[in-house]
C-alpha cells in the first residue's frame, strides 16, 4: 500500500513503507496576493485608458458631425467680442447713499420717539 501527500509529485516507495516525497521542483512557484492586485490594477488602468480613448473618439466623431450639420454654430472656446458693457457705479456713491439712507432712518425714529413721548 503507497501513501502520499498533498502537493506531492511521484513518490518513492522505500523498505520498512517509508514514503519519500517527489522532487519540489515538481511543484508550481507559489503566487502572493499582492501579485494578484497589481496584475488586476494594471488590467483596470489599461481598461480605463482604453475607455477614456473610445471616449474622446465618440466625442470628436459627434462634434465633427455637429460642425457638418449646424455650420452656424461657433465654439465656445473661442472668446466671443464682448459687448459694450455699461461703466460701473463708483463704490463711494453706494457708500453714500448707504450712510444717507441710515441718517433718514435715524432722524424718522427720533422723531417717532419726540411725537410719542412728547
Amino acid at each position: 500500500m503507497s501513501e502520499s501527500y498533498l502537493d506531492s509529485g511521484p513518490s518513492d516507495q522505500v523498505g520498512g513503507g517509508a514514503v519519500l516525497p517527489g522532487p519540489l521542483s515538481a511543484a508550481p512557484p507559489r503566487r502572493r496576493v499582492t501579485d494578484r492586485i497589481a496584475e488586476d490594477t494594471a488590467a483596470l488602468t489599461r481598461f480605463e485608458h482604453e475607455q477614456l480613448a473610445r471616449e474622446f473618439a465618440d466625442i470628436e466623431r459627434a462634434s465633427a458631425a455637429l460642425r457638418l450639420g449646424e455650420p452656424a454654430l461657433q465654439s465656445w472656446t473661442k472668446p466671443a467680442a464682448p459687448a459694450a458693457a455699461k461703466r460701473p457705479r463708483p463704490l463711494w456713491l453706494l457708500i453714500g447713499i448707504l450712510w444717507l439712507s441710515t441718517a433718514l432712518v435715524a432722524v424718522g425714529a427720533v422723531a417717532a420717539i419726540a411725537t410719542l413721548a412728547g
